[in-house]
């Protein structure tokens, strides 16, 4: 989940850090009367476009104006499409006279949290990070032990920075990662880190994403998430929403539901194998309805809410069940969610084709609940995942054929 910077910002506030004034506003209205209070003794203001999209400088969504130019600004911002969105919103905020521009960021790398310091902040840090990569300095931080003051100041002296700089550096390098920490971020990025003209430090651009399994402990943020939780940041489907709800009312590991435009239902896992199942439908000619991915769970409760989400869409045609033997999933408790989901929309297995490849835990319990509906085709033991996947493709592409295909005149 990434907050957008009126969000981030206002979070760093309230940590005490070093943050502009600023406010949102929807309109080129309200983007005035914010810049009029807001505007310096210079009458600056800036004025960006608040959607979660990066570059957003290149591409002409952020701006620095008078407050008597504030009202053109902001609705030529609103005008844009940024990465296929549009945006609703602009962030009013004080501007800042800027002396230097230092970028800073914190995210995980393979062993951990790891910090990231350049002396070349600004809009161009993609084209340091590509050209001049040696300008980017990053090092692993202990979990346990956490960032340091003396391992930020070696951070930034190895960056370059000025040695009456680096006291104010890293200390503030320290408050941030505290704030990275506390708040279950998953990547904090501060561009422009900048020391203004009267030699203060200001956070002129902050971007922050939140680990999603963390949301719990943030119910504020709760309804964002699901706005911004789709693919490309679109907002969840209705189905979509019914499987994060159960996803977090119901025991047990993590499931993932997208939706798709395709007509083929998948409740499938296994990581990697979820994957390979999708590919192997689009290989075979088939289009997936949705993807999905779970961990083993001890109700069947997650699938039922999953499985309803699929079969509610009128353009599912067939389902594939599956999972891959190191899932170590209980078949039985698979099995379970379906006979819940089939008798409770008498759904009709003899015409809607369902292919299961269900092996391990459980396995004699769940054939026994398939045998139960005429037409499901439960594969044998050691069919592959190619199997079912054709399998299924071909038993949908049947039915349509026989949709479609002349009555016999018995008059």
């Amino acid at each position: 989940m990434r907050l957008f910077e009126d969000q981030s910002k206002a979070l760093l506030r309230q940590e005490g850090l070093p943050v502009p004034r600023g406010e949102a506003a929807r309109s080129a209205d309200e983007a005035n009367q914010h810049a009029k209070m807001l505007a310096g003794p210079d009458g600056r203001v800036a004025i960006k476009a608040l959607i979660a999209a990066g570059r957003r400088g290149k591409a002409g969504a952020v701006t620095v104006c008078t407050a008597a130019q504030s009202a053109d600004s902001a609705a030529r911002i609103l005008s844009l499409t940024l990465d296929q969105k549009p945006v609703e919103q602009v962030y009013v905020e004080e501007a800042v006279e800027i002396a230097d521009e230092y970028y800073l960021a914190f995210a995980f790398g393979d062993l951990g949290p790891r910090v990231v310091a350049s002396l070349c902040g600004g809009v161009d840090i993609e084209a340091v990070a590509r050209d001049s990569p040696q300008a980017l300095i990053s090092i692993d931080i202990d979990p346990v032990e956490g960032l340091r003051s003396w391992h930020a100041a070696a951070l930034w002296e190895q960056a370059g920075a000025p040695s009456g700089q680096i006291p104010g550096l890293g200390a503030l390098t320290v408050r941030l990662y505290a704030a990275f920490r506390d708040h279950d971020a998953q990547m904090l990025e501060v561009n422009p880190l900048v020391k203004t003209a009267h030699g203060d430090w200001v956070i002129v651009g902050a971007m922050m994403e939140i680990d999603d399994n963390a949301l719990f402990r943030h119910p504020a943020w709760q309804s964002q998430a699901e706005d911004t939780a789709g693919p490309g940041g679109r907002p969840l489907t209705p189905g979509e929403r019914r499987v994060a709800e159960a996803n977090q009312r119901f025991a047990g590991g993590a499931t993932r539901y997208i939706e798709l435009d395709g007509e083929i239902g998948l409740l499938v896992s296994g990581g990697g194998a979820s994957l390979y199942q999708h590919d192997l439908i689009l290989h075979y000619g088939g289009r997936p309805a949705n993807h999905t991915d779970f961990s083993p769970t001890p109700t069947p409760d997650k699938q039922v809410a999953t499985l309803d989400a699929i079969l509610d869409r009128p353009q599912v045609k067939g389902l594939l069940v599956g999972c891959n033997f190191l899932q170590l999933a209980r078949c039985d408790i698979m099995m379970q969610a379906l006979e819940i989901v089939l008798n409770r929309r008498s759904v009709d297995t003899r015409t809607f084709p369902i292919v299961v490849r269900l092996f391990g835990p459980y396995e004699a319990e769940a054939r026994a609940i398939a045998a139960r509906f005429p037409g499901i085709n439960y594969l044998p033991p050691g069919a592959s995942l190619a199997q079912a996947c054709l399998a299924i493709v071909q038993a949908v592409r049947e039915r349509d054929d026989s949709s479609h295909a002349p009555q016999e005149n018995n008059a």
